[in-house]
């Protein structure tokens, strides 16, 4: 519940945010405060550049040879695009920093720290990394784009029947364990 209310808050406009997550939230007081709490890096990126300054708006762009074509998430952490690999003939996604943490060497090592951890990893659960780009000032992760209906929008269907969940949870633990064989702990989890 936690992450299909936070991703559909920061789809809402910044000055309606509270109330929604209010609504969503109901009566719920602890589940309000980690939704809240998930929220805290957008509003500060809000409050320090304004909603329209916190995105790069690579809408349209390049960064090196891949072409974005649409925003896919954006989050405290991040945003995601979808792009073309013209060479290939396929859609990437690629992750960039905020444009607020883009001269800040703590964030830009961390970016970095990911994309090795990425890059040792091998697992059918877990996409790939294909590269890291620093191009016009961005620097940027190339990662599989991986097709189908996230988590958070099967959950909003309505309840998981116990073979799909399982068949999920499986799915997640094997990914799960396959990093920690390597050393590789999962900040969000």
């Amino acid at each position: 519940r936690v992450s299909r209310i936070y991703n559909e808050a920061i789809a809402v406009a910044s000055r309606d945010r509270a109330r929604f997550v209010r609504e969503a939230c109901g009566s719920d007081d602890t589940l309000r405060a980690e939704v809240s709490a998930l929220l805290v890096d957008d509003s500060r990126i809000d409050r320090l550049l304004g909603p329209e300054e916190s995105q790069l708006n690579l809408m349209g762009r390049r960064i090196g040879i891949y072409e974005v074509t649409s925003l896919l998430g954006a989050g405290g952490m991040g945003e995601v695009y979808r792009a073309r690999d013209p060479k290939l003939n396929r859609d990437v996604a690629i992750k960039v920093l905020p444009r607020l943490f883009i001269n800040d060497p703590d964030r830009l090592a961390r970016f970095e720290r990911e994309a090795r951890v990425l890059a040792s990893l091998n697992h059918p659960h877990i996409g790939a990394i294909y590269g890291l780009e620093d191009a016009d000032g961005v620097r940027a992760l190339i990662l599989e784009l991986v097709h189908g209906e996230t988590l958070a929008d099967r959950i909003a269907r309505g309840p998981i029947p116990l073979n799909e969940a399982m068949t999920m949870a499986r799915q997640m633990a094997d990914a799960l364990e396959a990093a920690h064989e390597k050393g590789i702990v999962h900040r969000d989890l």
